[in-house]
């Protein structure tokens, strides 16, 4: 929980500058952190780290100051000093041509629902073992690599607009493996993610990729040549181009400023095909769910896309200021974004059963943007990539690119997985601020534009 005399500190000084009439936010951000990586089939990092940071920010008018602050909070006098330095950059900071939306707690909120303490203080004895017994179960003939990154986060908000306060407290994880054939050069990966400890199970990694192993093993994989494919895109894919789509299509920054491939649409259009829904709700478990975000505003569910159809943009405080619209409780680093599932068996290879000739491509990788405007993106299948005919797995390929537009991809879906999957986000580098979507476990879209493959793995 919350440090107590910290909390105390922090009403204290906040307090003093209301009664000073000084608009301010305080965020309190604390982590505790461990990442241990693997490299050439053993432990290259293992490092961990505990930071508290204190965000301060100051409006005056249109005028608006900030500074951080970076360690121990051991009386008041060391957060006067963070104020006082937001304060005078207040002061000397060039006037925005909006007046900004003052910052305010909407009501008291204290969650640590998704917090684990063994998770929080789990063991790197635990990570090196896990990662010992997969690789004696996959073969100590293979190069492995990974990642594994856990920890707790709390934040704390206030400002002095009232006297509420906002509080939240969670664990977190991301587990990846990439097994490497030494001579063939292919690779297999899996993930695992969660709240607490007990999400992560070895047995779930060897599984996974011992069912692909043969495969692998026993086929030289093939090259697919430019065109359309009907393609299953797993849930790491899905999340990929519908995360990149909504940051690019349901921005009210973008859609304003015209660079959104939705710009010339409005709410009500037909934007994505009629079985394509997402919204984004902070309290779906197969999230990290965030009560509130970073200007204090309540975010609960919240509909981008209802069976095609554009619904709302998601606007931060400056953005609808700038704009005259309002705040939809997004200055947050965790939205919660949940695509509907369908309603297609739990195998996606049933799915495709009766399809004839289909590519697998469970991920994407080194996503970009050749058009923004046009919702043009682009992404490799590397890690785990198939070949299906008549429901049967025959062959890897070889690193096949996808280019295409969202409207094509997520416009031509003809099976939705029923399972919902929930897929890690969080970026390692930076302050920890998990992330997750919920997405189908898989989907199948035709006509998808394949434009190059590699001419080998």
């Amino acid at each position: 929980m919350l440090d107590a005399n910290i909390r105390s500190i922090l009403m204290q000084v906040r307090d003093e500058a209301a009664d000073q009439g000084i608009h301010a936010t305080l965020l309190l951000h604390h982590e505790k952190s461990h990442l241990m990586r693997i490299g050439n089939s053993s432990v290259s990092l293992n490092t961990s780290e505990d930071l508290l940071r204190l965000d301060m920010v100051v409006t005056d008018g249109r005028r608006q100051g900030s500074q951080t602050f970076l360690g121990a909070i051991a009386d008041a006098d060391v957060v006067r000093s963070v104020l006082a330095a937001a304060k005078e950059k207040a002061r000397v900071a060039s006037p925005k041509t909006y007046d900004p939306i003052p910052d305010e707690v909407d009501v008291p909120v204290s969650e640590d629902s998704q917090f684990d303490t063994d998770l929080a203080e789990l063991d790197p004895e635990v990570k090196e073992s896990a990662y010992r017994e997969i690789f004696g179960k996959l073969g100590e003939e293979y190069n492995y690599s990974g990642s594994w990154s856990s920890g707790a986060t709390e934040v704390y908000l206030l400002t002095t607009a009232n006297r509420n306060e906002a509080y939240h407290r969670g664990t977190d994880q991301l587990f990846s493996l990439v097994l490497k054939h030494p001579a063939s050069k292919w690779e297999l990966t899996h993930q695992q993610t969660g709240w607490r400890a007990a999400d992560f199970a070895a047995e779930k990694t060897t599984d996974e990729i011992g069912r692909l192993l043969p495969t692998f093993e026993n086929s030289g994989g093939c090259k697919v040549d430019p065109g359309e494919y009907t393609v299953i895109l797993g849930a790491g894919a899905i999340s990929e181009i519908v995360g990149m789509a909504a940051w690019t299509g349901l921005n009210g920054r973008g859609w304003e400023e015209k660079q959104s491939w939705t710009a010339r649409m409005k709410p009500g259009d037909m934007i994505l095909g009629e079985n394509i829904s997402l919204v984004d709700d902070p309290g779906n478990p197969h999230t990290f769910m965030f009560g509130f975000d970073m200007c204090g505003r309540k975010r609960g569910i919240f509909p981008l896309i209802g069976d095609g159809e554009l619904l709302n943009l998601m606007y931060d405080s400056g953005t609808a200021a700038r704009y005259g619209r309002k705040p939809t409780g997004h200055d947050t680093g965790s939205p919660s974004l949940v695509m509907d599932t369908g309603f297609g068996p739990s195998d996606p290879l049933d799915a495709a059963r009766d399809m004839g000739r289909v590519l697998y491509i469970p991920a994407l990788h080194y996503m970009n943007l050749p058009s923004r405007s046009k919702g043009i993106f682009t992404g490799s299948s590397r890690f785990n990539a198939v070949l299906v005919e008549d429901g049967r797995i025959v062959s890897p390929i070889f690193s096949t690119r996808i280019t295409d537009s969202f409207q094509n991809v997520l416009g031509n879906v003809s099976v939705i997985s029923s399972i919902p999957e929930s897929v890690n986000g969080s970026n390692t580098y930076g302050r920890r601020t998990p992330v997750a979507m919920s997405v189908p476990s898989y989907m199948i879209a035709s006509g998808i534009k394949i434009t190059d493959s590699a001419d080998s793995f």
